[in-house]
């Protein structure tokens, strides 16, 4: 009979457990949308506007869990933000009857600040921020627990998003905290600008000036190599003078960066001591028929022939990492500075010469040339070498065999 009592309990018990956890199945309410998509509780009960400013206002919120609300109604048992990238929670401060602070973080700046923004409560339960949209409609607070469903955002296809939350009143000390964690004031954010609208910036001496015209508070400005160039400020006018052929500037506020290149054309600056590389070619003719030869002789292919960068066979390794390079500076003799970014260290010929150039060469006549230098670009943006090139104009070229060949690509 013992043993009869003792598995009589334990099937009670168990049955206990079961029904238990069929609950967990109808543990969130059940919500409607209206005709304009926004999500609501029906069967709400009133809070009146005494009682709302007596357990809600004059408190901080934070965030416990938020569970999205299908358009059927019902909510995901997943945490909202768990799987989120890029998004998180907004914590709350009713400061007043009429001023709400909403402490958020801002992943495009990325930063952490607060909106201050008018709001209010109206029927149903309903808060409404600047006359405009309902962030919450509260179902109950409970002692130090709220309650509601929450406008989330809206989704690439139009459809607005909301979610079941419960949020916990904040005590004095993780108000504060709250406030210092979230310091800047997102209502007057501004973009910052500076009069450098280029990336790649060229100079023909070893100064350069610009103004930064809006920031958010002060500003720094500075070089990625502080070896690279000089810095000085005044107000909002920064002057840069180079110490090497190039510098990548940046100016920074406390939200926002703008990054530069800046190229000086002057022959003093010009880098020493790294000539790594040789280009396929340093010379090539441009014959009557506005044709290119190399200088064996054979006329290239103008569509697809490419100027390559080699190393020299003194140089492998880790040295070829750091001087690998990404782009091209194009200068001519009046300094015009025409920028490229390479493909594996090349380039095509019609890139570097253009039909417009060659037509201006082989109407200059024969024995005219153009001369470029080549000023090769690490990927951090400096100068490393420069290599010379040039294009002559000859009406007579001696091809090899006494016939014209030609070279593929």
């Amino acid at each position: 009979m013992a043993n009869v009592r003792i598995w009589r309990v334990l099937g009670m018990l168990w049955g206990l457990v079961v029904c238990s956890s069929c609950g967990d199945d109808n543990e969130y309410p059940v919500f409607k949308f209206g005709e304009d998509g926004t999500c609501y509780y029906p069967s709400v009960s009133a809070i009146s506007q005494e009682s709302f400013e007596e357990t809600v206002v004059g408190y901080g919120w934070k965030h416990v869990s938020t569970h999205e609300i299908r358009e059927n109604g019902e909510c995901l048992k997943e945490e909202y933000y768990a799987g989120l990238d890029g998004a998180g929670p907004s914590y709350y401060y009713f400061e007043s009857a009429a001023s709400l602070k909403t402490f958020m973080h801002v992943d495009a700046y990325p930063v952490n600040g607060f909106r201050t923004s008018a709001y209010k409560y109206i029927d149903a339960n309903r808060v409404v921020v600047n006359n405009q949209h309902m962030i919450w409609q509260i179902l109950s607070v409970d002692k130090d627990l709220l309650k509601a469903v929450e406008y989330l955002g809206v989704r690439a296809d139009g459809i607005k998003v909301y979610g079941y939350v419960t949020y916990k009143r904040m005590t004095e000390q993780e108000l504060a905290e709250c406030r210092e964690s979230y310091p800047v004031d997102l209502s007057n954010l501004k973009d910052l600008v500076i009069s450098v609208t280029e990336e790649n910036v060229f100079v023909n001496g070893k100064e350069f000036e610009f103004d930064v015209l809006e920031s958010n508070g002060a500003y720094i400005v500075k070089a990625l190599n502080e070896g690279t160039c000089s810095i000085t400020y005044n107000d909002n006018h920064v002057k840069v003078k180079l110490l090497k052929s190039s510098a990548t500037i940046t100016v920074s506020d406390i939200l926002k960066h703008r990054r530069f290149w800046l190229f000086s054309t002057d022959e003093e600056l010009e880098p020493t001591g790294t000539d790594i590389y040789d280009f396929t070619y340093t010379e090539l003719i441009l014959d009557k028929s506005k044709e290119l030869v190399a200088p064996d002789g054979y006329v290239l292919n103008y569509k697809s022939a490419r100027m390559e960068t080699k190393a020299r066979e003194e140089y492998y390794g880790s040295i070829l990492s750091k001087y690998n390079p990404s782009g091209l500076a194009v200068v001519d003799t009046d300094k015009q500075v025409r920028f490229f970014r390479l493909n594996r260290g090349e380039i095509y010929l019609n890139e570097l010469l253009p039909p417009t150039v060659l037509d201006e060469l082989a109407e200059a006549g024969e024995g005219h040339a153009i001369e470029y230098k080549l000023e090769l670009v690490n990927a951090a943006g400096a100068v490393f070498q420069v290599l010379p090139f040039k294009v002559v104009y000859k009406c007579q070229v001696v091809h090899p065999g006494f016939s014209v060949m030609r070279r593929l690509p």
